[in-house]
């Protein structure tokens, strides 16, 4: 099941650094918190600098949460040279398990100030 952002919205890490200077390809990990209820499961993934439109959602065949996405930064368009960039640019990608079954019709999620919050029942 599919949800991006124009509809409601243990953990794999994949970190690494991007460094102008090695133009490597890098895929950030964004920090979450993760929290339990009686009911339901609460997630909030810290993304700043994500417009709305660059995220996507997805819920696997095994229950798991998928987050994904772009950072994009615009430079001024007289930029001459780079002298340091430490704000992260470019892709970011969440794969967080599920402990146990889920409603997939439930997942909600909300997007303000660089913060997701997605909250989806137990099934």
């Amino acid at each position: 099941m599919y949800y991006d952002s124009d509809h409601q919205f243990g953990s794999q890490r994949t970190s690494t650094v991007k460094h102008r200077n090695h133009q490597q390809k890098a895929v950030r990990t964004p920090r979450i918190d993760f929290v339990e209820t009686e009911n339901q499961y609460y997630i909030r993934l810290s993304i700043p600098g994500v417009k709305k439109e660059n995220l996507e959602i997805n819920i696997n065949q095994e229950g798991n949460l998928e987050i994904k996405g772009k950072v994009i930064t615009i430079l001024p368009e007289n930029t001459k040279n780079i002298i340091f960039q430490e704000i992260y640019q470019g892709p970011f990608h969440r794969l967080i398990k599920i402990p146990n079954s889920i409603d997939k019709q439930s997942v909600q999620f909300s997007y303000n100030s660089g913060i997701l919050e997605v909250s989806i029942n137990k099934g």
